[in-house]
């Protein structure tokens, strides 16, 4: 068990200035939950909301991933949610995974992980009752009920984004009927906790995935007609739909899915059952930027989901239940096992953060 950290006193050649601005905020957030016991003034100093902007924004810009983690989904033996270290995943052949305490434990229901942002998750349980969760604190909200979510003959699809111009984050809901006369669009605000309707979703059908959230905009792959084919974006800030053109249109791949590495939107397109091409924008909204950064066999899988890519080039990829680690030539360079986890779906990328799940809860922002 770690030991708390000696006192401020035990430290007179340090200035509470130094410590409070410039280390504390460079911590993983389990020492820093700890260390707001040291005193007082450090609990509110860790809660403040300028010192967790200020450790996100040191906690993303990590390139050696030591304040990132993998969530995913086991099925085995019951539903659990469990943890591990993304740098471990990367230089180490074995991972050892932890249980993580999620809002709806014990639960037989079905449980879908929308996205990350800033690390809050978003999960979706029974296609309705959706959860807003700090895996690393542990926090989390229920979004309050809306009608549109239990309507019979449609199917939703989410996404989950923050919008920086009013520091918010937002769930996406688009109810799309089964006879597809109209797509509805809904927004919930986790400042105001409340759903607002939008305008329609555009001429495009959205393929059936969760939004994949970069620069402010939620991304989904959408088709009109067979071969007709975009990337139908939704900028969380405007609260307007927009559309990217895809690095291909067809020529005999699969319809793309989409992913993110690195900050930038990728779009991944399977060939026959046999192989698997990955396209990253490089500079976002410019078509002219798509580039293909590596092609690496499909193993007979569909649904492979990019998760990060390592310092050096190494990509991570989720095969179904496992995953593989790839350079930038498709050479397999490793086959990351991890422990205390049979199987891993659903896996999710996420930044450590203090990021509070909880807008308006002062207490909450206070005392975490």
């Amino acid at each position: 068990m770690e030991e708390l950290p000696a006192p401020l006193e035990l430290l007179p050649h340090l200035p509470n200035e130094l410590i409070i601005l410039e280390i504390l905020p460079r911590l993983p957030v389990k020492s820093l939950l700890k260390f707001r016991c040291v005193s007082k003034s450090w609990l509110s100093s860790i809660s403040t909301p300028h010192f967790i902007k200020a450790h996100l924004e040191k906690s993303s810009q990590n390139k050696d991933h030591s304040h990132h983690s993998l969530i995913a989904r086991s099925s085995a033996p019951h539903l659990a949610f469990k943890n591990c270290s993304v740098q471990s995943l990367l230089q180490q052949p074995v991972t050892h995974a932890t249980n993580v305490n999620y809002p709806v434990a014990n639960t037989s229901s079905s449980i879908s992980v929308v996205g990350s942002c800033n690390g809050l998750i978003c999960i979706v349980v029974n296609c309705e009752q959706i959860h807003i969760w700090n895996p690393s604190t542990t926090k989390s909200k229920t979004l309050n009920d809306s009608d549109f979510i239990r309507e019979k003959h449609c199917y939703t699809i989410y996404g989950f984004g923050y919008d920086e111009m009013n520091d918010d984050y937002n769930v996406v809901a688009i109810i799309n009927p089964l006879n597809r006369v109209k797509i509805e669009t809904k927004v919930y605000s986790l400042k105001s906790d409340k759903w607002r309707r939008i305008d329609d979703f555009p001429g495009f059908f959205p393929f059936y995935s969760w939004g994949k959230y970069v620069e402010g905009k939620l991304h989904w792959p959408g088709f009109r007609g067979n071969q007709d084919r975009a990337v139908v974006s939704f900028d969380l800030a405007q609260a307007k739909y927009g559309e990217l053109k895809l690095p291909i249109n067809g020529d005999g791949a699969s319809f793309p899915l989409l992913g993110v590495l690195g900050r930038c939107l990728c779009a991944m397109y399977e060939y026959q059952w046999s192989s698997v091409d990955l396209w990253m924008m490089k500079e976002y909204g410019v078509m002219e930027s798509w580039i293909k950064m590596l092609t690496f066999p499909s193993f007979g899988i569909r649904g492979h989901v990019p998760l990060c890519i390592s310092r050096n080039g190494e990509v991570l990829i989720q095969f179904e239940s496992t995953l593989k680690l790839y350079n930038l030539q498709g050479d397999s360079v490793g086959n990351p096992k991890i422990m205390n986890m049979d199987e891993c779906c659903d896996a999710i990328y996420y930044v450590e953060s203090l990021v509070s799940a909880n807008a308006n809860d002062k207490e909450d922002r206070q005392h975490g």
